[in-house]
């Protein structure tokens, strides 16, 4: 005999996996605890989410704003220990995003590139994302068979 799930608890269980429904607030990624050896210290605006394998620099409010007008673009900077752009000025990184709420929409990434400041601890790699429309929106980063994914809240500044 199977037993019988109530639906409260199978939402429960689902809402993580496919998202926020609509009107709900956005699952925002948060700081780790304790963080990993970030490649700069993280600060009160921003935090390295990941690992020593893939990491990437967000904004600690879990905010990404913007307007409709430019399409909520901002920069991502990735990082993974031993990156080095002098070498590697092209990295393959992969950057996809898909709405979690709402209708169905995906994110553009522009191709990779290399940054290197003090700010984020030397070398790293920078991709341009734009987001067609507000809402709550899962981003994923592929490089070098690591896997990384966080969820930002999109919306007007």
């Amino acid at each position: 005999m199977t037993a019988a799930i109530p639906l409260a608890s199978f939402l429960s269980i689902l809402t993580p996996l496919v998202g926020a429904p609509s009107g709900t607030t956005c699952p925002v990624t948060t700081a780790q605890t304790p963080p990993f050896a970030e490649p700069s210290p993280s600060s009160r605006t921003r935090f390295w989410f990941g690992s020593e394998s893939l990491a990437v620099l967000i904004s600690t409010s879990g905010k990404w704003q913007g307007d409709a007008n430019h399409h909520y673009r901002n920069k991502l900077f990735w990082w993974r220990r031993g990156y080095n752009g002098a070498t590697e000025q092209r990295p393959t990184l992969a950057v996809t995003g898909r709405r979690m709420n709402g209708e169905p929409a995906t994110a553009k990434a522009s191709r990779a590139t290399n940054a290197h400041s003090r700010d984020f601890g030397g070398w790293a790699m920078l991709v341009m994302m734009e987001f067609p429309a507000a809402g709550c929106w899962e981003v994923t980063g592929k490089y070098q068979g690591n896997q990384l994914s966080f969820v930002v809240d999109v919306g007007p500044s």
